[in-house]
């Protein structure tokens, strides 16, 4: 992907633009919203005036400009007049299908899926397998831009004050590397971003890339945090919630060096500093006793330092909520005081799926603006004869696997997820990510996903008033065969509520899922049981998957899993069954 060069002048210009609009009011910032996003909110009404109208137009907009590809060819694009013909000349396919075109265009063959240069490949680590790599047009960037346009305008509607100050946020900016036909790839965040690889920083971030890029896991933290401590921090996000959450305990944990360090307006970090970013960020460093009373008087005061107490200019934050987020959102909330939460919207790097009009549970309107989008009952999922729906067929209550068709060139592309329509706003579905479809276990017919394990295990904490660092679930194949609850622990327990958790986790399970239920009364399922972790657990298992070269704001550790040898990276310090304690 090309680089932007960016004229000192501009920069500056841009610079003094954004100081002067933070003295703004809410009101005017609102208004001003309004008006930078005008023209995507005149598109996105159009939409919803007639969606399938709107779909079949973006449809025949790709089909026409892809229709003398190698696959447009072999499909007979020339002969596509509608959503209908276009099904009956592609079938529904995954990733592996496709791979054999994206090989071609890896090794740099033109004109294989889109007629589009290709300037970046998304890589996504994918749940198996060896990575994807999802090709990355220009025109596929319009298409996700215009769903994040409309979400950027309910942002600043729901959060004007974030132009008050920087937004602190973890992310992966690094290009990992290039193709054989020499093309960049990496996270779909850099191709979003404009595909820099050098150390542009915008006005809104603060922190420097290269700090960012930094491959100790402890002393990017650090430096990301020491580096917001010298800034006026108006928003906070990540992709994730488990990496804020992880963000907010380094806080805690590091809250007397951080402390003393502001306080002398100095670094006095876990490991030595790379020369370059040690100068860049000592330039805006002095003395901020402030800051410092702040982060002690909020551990004092809370057991914990809060972001809203050393920034009280924060306004918002940004993160997932749907599928296992809920979890890190339930340990994340101490932190963040009443702060807004607001949902980024479904998204990955294959598209985007969904617009977050508001701060509420995450949920968002169906997309209908970006790529063409088809949706096929969960019941359904894999079969040849599943009857494909467009998003104004989608009913309040049900299920639906995602197929996607966009500028990247995959066409009627299974994504795999799985999303629930939980509302209808503007006269659209509005749905939220369950899980992936193939994040399930079944070894009797009981069918837990991850939802199941997610809100199961979190209903059982609650219950029990025990808090987790982490926890996943599997399966042993035993007779009977079992599930397994490992969960890293805050603080020790006695074994009689260990127990009580583990009876509250298998009533819970059986609460969710009557599959399980009926399995476990019939006893072709054995009782769950509970591994304790040592402390840390799941931090280092986050941090080889990062050291493997995952980015690490994207890191997702799976509350289910479906290969029990996730039990043996995790480590287990002790085994405890409902009667007693095994080992």
């Amino acid at each position: 992907m090309a680089r932007r060069e960016f004229p000192t002048w501009l920069v500056y210009a841009v610079r003094a633009a954004w100081a002067i609009a933070r003295l703004l009011p809410d009101a005017i910032v609102r208004a001003l919203g309004r008006l930078l996003f005008s023209k995507s909110q005149t598109r996105f009404e159009w939409a919803l005036s007639d969606p399938r109208a709107f779909q079949r137009d973006r449809l025949l907009e790709i089909v026409r400009r892809n229709q003398a590809t190698a696959f447009g060819r072999e499909h007979g694009f020339e002969q596509v007049t509608d959503i209908d013909s276009f099904r009956a000349r592609v079938p529904i396919r995954g990733y592996d299908q496709f791979e054999p075109y994206i090989a071609r265009m890896v090794a740099g063959e033109r004109s294989v899926l889109v007629a589009d240069d290709v300037t970046f490949f998304a890589r996504s680590s994918g749940t198996t397998g060896a990575p994807k790599y999802i090709p990355v047009t220009e025109s596929y960037l319009e298409e996700m831009r215009a769903c994040r346009r409309i979400w950027s305008r309910a942002v600043s509607q729901q959060m004007p004050g974030l132009i008050r100050g920087h937004f602190l946020t973890v992310h992966s900016p690094n290009i990992e590397g290039h193709t054989p036909g020499g093309v960049p790839y990496g996270s779909i965040t850099v191709a979003m971003a404009g595909g820099r690889d050098d150390d542009f920083t915008s006005p809104l971030e603060g922190v420097p890339r290269s700090v960012y890029r930094l491959a100790d896991f402890e002393l990017k933290y650090y430096l990301i945090l020491r580096s917001a401590l010298d800034l006026r921090i108006s928003l906070l996000g990540a992709l994730n919630p488990s990496t804020l959450y992880l963000l907010c305990q380094k806080l805690t944990g590091w809250a007397d060096r951080l402390a003393n360090d502001v306080e002398q307006g100095r670094i006095d970090a876990p490991a030595e500093v790379p020369v370059d970013i040690r100068r860049r960020l000592e330039l805006r460093m002095r003395p901020r006793p402030a800051v410092a009373t702040r982060i002690r008087q909020s551990l004092a005061r809370h057991g914990l330092v809060r972001p809203v107490d050393v920034w009280p200019g924060l306004c918002g934050v940004l993160c997932w909520k749907g599928g296992s987020a809920p979890f890190y959102l339930g340990q994340l909330r101490p932190y963040l005081g009443e702060l807004p939460i607001m949902d980024y919207g479904y998204a990955a790097s294959e598209g985007a799926f969904s617009i977050t009009l508001d701060a509420g549970d995450g949920r968002g309107v169906v997309g209908v603006v970006g790529h063409v989008l088809e949706f096929v009952a969960e019941a359904e999922h894999g079969s040849p004869s599943a009857r494909p729906l467009c998003a104004d067929q989608l009913e309040v209550g049900q299920r639906y696997a995602v197929i996607v068709t966009g500028s990247h060139g995959l066409y009627r592309y299974d994504i795999n997820d799985i999303v629930e329509v939980v509302g209808m706003r503007h006269g659209l579905p509005e749905i939220r990510f369950v899980h992936k479809g193939g994040n399930m276990i079944s070894i009797t017919g009981e069918k837990i996903g991850e939802a199941h394990a997610v809100e199961a295990v979190d209903a059982a904490l609650r219950r029990c008033q025990i808090d987790a660092a982490g926890f996943v679930l599997t399966a042993r194949l035993a007779d009977p065969p079992y599930y397994c609850i490992a969960i890293e622990p805050v603080a020790a327990q006695a074994d009689t509520r260990w127990r009580t958790l583990l009876a509250a986790c298998d009533e819970e399970l059986r609460r969710v899922n009557i599959e399980y239920a009926a399995k476990r009364d019939s006893q072709r399922l054995g009782a769950p049981r509970l591994l304790l972790a040592p402390a840390g657990a799941f931090e280092r298992l986050r941090a080889q998957r990062v050291a493997a070269g995952a980015p690490d704001a994207h890191v997702k550790i799976p509350h289910l899993a479906r290969d029990p040898t996730v039990l043996d990276q995790i480590g287990v310090a002790r085994e405890i069954e409902i009667a007693g304690v095994v080992g």
